[in-house]
C-alpha cells in the first residue's frame, strides 16, 4: 500500500546530524513498526534491539514495555558510547520507579555476541542489509531468541530508488542498492526455522525542494558506520551529473520537487517452542513442558 507524500529538507537534515540523530527514514520506519506492537500478545520481559543507536527504538520499546529489561547492540562503539549516555542519563530515575534497566553493547549486527536465548522480543529496525547474508542473520538472530519469542524488523524493499534505476541514471554511471523482496525474505523465514511469518510493505514517496537538499540526504543515509555501507558515488562528475538530473526531472514535475520512493518492508515471525521435526521426531526442551505444566503463558 501507498503512504501520503512525506517532506523532508535539508535543514532538517542537518539539524539531526548536529544532534547524532538518524535521519528522519530511520526514525519513520521505527515509529511505523512500533505502531504494531499492540497487535502482540506477548509482553516480553527482556527485549533486545539491533542497531539501537541509528532510531529511537529503545525509547519506543521502553514505552510500550516499562517493566521489560532492554538490550541495545550497536556495531559502531563511538555511537554505542553516544545511545549509552542518552538512555543511561535518568537511568537512576527509572530505577527509583522501580523499570527495569537499559544495557547498550557493541556488537556486530549479523553475530551480536549475546547469549543465545536471551531475548522474547528482538527488534531491528532497517539493520537487516547492513548484517550481511539475510540467511545467516535471521538463523543468528533465532539463536538469540527464546521459545516462542518474536522477531520484528524493516527493511528496504525492490522498488526504494526506483527512480534511479531507469535508463538515463544508468548511463551516468549510477547504481542505486538491490534489495530482496518480501516474499522471499518470508521464505527465508521459514527456511531459518520460524513460524507464521507475516510480511507487509508500505510506498514511501519524499520530496526535497531541490537535487542538493535530497543527494545531502541520501548521503547521510549512505553513511550509517556498519561494515556493509556502500561507497557511494564514485566522483564529483558522477555527482554532479545525477545532480543536473534529478533538478531536470523535478523542474518537469507539477510539484517542481525532487521525490523518491522508498519501499519500506516490515517483517515478524515467531521462533517455535518446539524445534522442527527432523526424521520424524521434534524436540521439546523440559523447560518448556514444565513453565506449561505450571501454567506458562504462550504467545
Amino acid at each position: 500500500m501507498s503512504s501520503p507524500i512525506l517532506p523532508s529538507s535539508l535543514h532538517a537534515a542537518r539539524q539531526r546530524l548536529a544532534r547524532n540523530e538518524a535521519p528522519f527514514l530511520w526514525l519513520e520506519a521505527g515509529r511505523r513498526m512500533a505502531e504494531r506492537l499492540p497487535l502482540l500478545r506477548l509482553q516480553p520481559r527482556q527485549v533486545l534491539d539491533l542497531g539501537c543507536a541509528w532510531g529511537d527504538g529503545l525509547s519506543l520499546l521502553r514505552t510500550h514495555y516499562p517493566e521489560a529489561a532492554l538490550t541495545g547492540i550497536e556495531p559502531a562503539p563511538r555511537l554505542a558510547e553516544q545511545a549509552r549516555r542518552r538512555h543511561g542519563a535518568t537511568g537512576w530515575l527509572r530505577r527509583l520507579r522501580g523499570a527495569a534497566p537499559v544495557e547498550v553493547e557493541v556488537g556486530a549486527l549479523h553475530a551480536p555476541g549475546a547469549a543465545p536465548g536471551q531475548a522474547q522480543l528482538l527488534w531491528c529496525n532497517l539493520g537487516l542489509h547492513w548484517a550481511g547474508e539475510p540467511a545467516a542473520a535471521f538463523a543468528a538472530w533465532s539463536r538469540l531468541l527464546m521459545p516462542d519469542g518474536v522477531l520484528m524488523f524493516t527493511t528496504f524493499g525492490p522498488d526504494t530508488l526506483r527512480e534511479l534505476r531507469d535508463d538515463d541514471v544508468a548511463a551516468l554511471g549510477v547504481r542505486a542498492p538491490e534489495w530482496m523482496d518480501m516474499h522471499d525474505l518470508g521464505d527465508l523465514l521459514v527456511a531459518q526455522g520460524f513460524a507464521s511469518p507475516v510480511m507487509d510493505m508500505e510506498l514511501l514517496r519524499l520530496r526535497w525542494a531541490d537535487a542538493d537538499s535530497a543527494l545531502r540526504e541520501l548521503a547521510q543515509l549512505g553513511r550509517v558506520p556498519h561494515a556493509r555501507a556502500y561507497a557511494g558515488l564514485r566522483t564529483p562528475r558522477r555527482w554532479l551529473r545525477l545532480r543536473e538530473h534529478l533538478q531536470a526531472r523535478a523542474a518537469a514535475a507539477p510539484h517542481g520537487q525532487v521525490e523518491l520512493s522508498f519501499e519500506l518492508v516490515y517483517g515478524h515471525a515467531f521462533k517455535p517452542a518446539t524445534s522442527r521435526a527432523e526424521h520424524g521426531v521434534a524436540r521439546v526442551g523440559l523447560e518448556q513442558i514444565g513453565g506449561r505444566g505450571r501454567g506458562g503463558a504462550g504467545r
